[in-house]
């Protein structure tokens, strides 16, 4: 999931047909302002809010949520397109290439990244 700056470069796009063709495939995702709303505070002298009740996997559009976390709490957004220095930024989700214990780790996007960013 790109912010702006790495939308506009194409980044999760170079980085999805880098992976394809050596067949570490993923999906792209856009993170939307409603991801965001979910994260910020919501009482008084709190400016995020890491997450809710409920899993990723049972809150509408749960998997971008770490995604605008992160920018939030990183200040990112303040280098989004509108900033005054824009900052490509781009999150991915390797949850579930980590694995489930005691199977072993897939390592994706590993390939797909170096395919993409030191062959390519």
């Amino acid at each position: 999931m790109d912010n702006g700056p790495a939308h506009k470069a194409h980044n999760s796009t170079r980085l999805q047909k880098g992976g394809d063709s050596i067949g570490d495939i993923f999906e792209v995702s856009r993170v939307r302002p409603e991801d965001f709303d979910m994260h910020r505070g919501a009482a008084q002298g709190d400016d995020v809010k890491q997450s809710n009740n409920q899993p990723s996997s049972r809150t509408p559009r749960g998997h971008q949520g770490p995604a605008a976390f992160l920018i939030l709490a990183a200040g990112l957004e303040e280098h989004g397109s509108g900033g005054a220095k824009p900052l490509k930024y781009s999150h991915l989700d390797i949850a579930a290439s980590a694995g489930e214990y005691p199977k072993p780790a897939t390592g994706a996007p590993i390939l797909a990244l170096a395919k993409t960013y030191l062959i390519d």
